[in-house]
């Protein structure tokens, strides 16, 4: 089916993709699907995206071929190989492993942090199901204010600092390397676009943003979105299980680790 690529294409101008940064270096787009549970990162450039002009003339396969999902996480879940555990484990007050290298034999080990960056949190969830999943890996579903018995001086922010900055190493001096050479990353100017749930206030929004901050991302060069925002543009362009057409009407529900989101009906034009 056809789309119009106009919104598509001012996003890719928001974000850095739209081309028309000059010859000597181009925009290089990391995309963090910061989870509760889970953590996905994609990324593209700007070389691959040309202009309005040429992406109005191409299909949807065309511009899905050209963003890359990061699938080279340390011991990667079978089960979600494209995503890496939003979780960490620390000794003496340090970092010494995230994701899937977190095991039985890390004592102190921490995950659901970025639940903490939202207060009243807890008012999203029922107290039986608080009670639940409530342990020493993650009290913040119940408080965001909690404290690791043994990491009392982090909170949530400290937490996901590190996590991102972990994450954002990986990708940089292992996954990137890898795929696109290290001359060709020298000549890149990197963008970064961080998901957020829609539910979120400001202020959350606000300490993501000190997180990401922290973790080494210029806030110069951070683009925050909504989950809700994401999913709804790649299913009215991108998708292939869907069948949208002008003036459908539909639902965006994101079932993650941590919420199940129910966003707005939307209107295809």
């Amino acid at each position: 089916m056809a789309h119009s690529f106009d919104d598509l294409q001012e996003r890719f101008n928001r974000i850095g993709l739209g081309g028309n940064r000059a010859a000597t270096g181009t925009n290089l787009v990391i995309g963090i699907d910061f989870g509760t549970t889970y953590t996905g990162v994609a990324y593209s450039h700007s070389t691959s995206f040309a202009s309005l002009e040429t992406i109005a003339d191409w299909t949807l396969d065309q511009v899905r071929d050209r963003i890359t999902i990061i699938r080279d996480w340390p011991n990667a879940d079978l089960l979600y190989p494209d995503k890496a555990r939003t979780i960490l484990a620390y000794e003496n007050g340090v970092p010494v492993a995230w994701g899937g290298d977190v095991s039985g034999r890390h004592s102190a080990q921490v995950t659901h942090f970025k639940l903490g960056l939202q207060e009243g949190i807890s008012d999203t969830y029922s107290p039986g199901f608080v009670e639940q999943v409530l342990s020493v890996l993650g009290g913040f579903i119940r408080n965001h204010l909690w404290r690791h018995p043994r990491l009392p001086d982090y909170n949530a922010v400290d937490f996901a600092a590190d996590y991102l900055r972990l994450v954002r190493k990986h990708v940089l001096e292992k996954s990137l390397p890898l795929h696109l050479g290290s001359v060709f990353l020298e000549n890149q100017h990197i963008r970064y676009v961080i998901s957020v749930p829609a539910m979120w206030d400001d202020k959350a929004r606000s300490l993501t943003r000190v997180a990401a901050e922290r973790a080494g991302i210029p806030s110069e060069d951070l683009t925050l979105v909504t989950e809700p925002e994401a999913a709804a543009l790649y299913c009215s362009t991108l998708c292939r299980d869907v069948d949208l057409t002008d003036g459908d009407r539909f639902l965006i529900c994101d079932a993650g680790g941590g919420t199940v989101v129910c966003s707005v009906c939307l209107e295809l034009h």
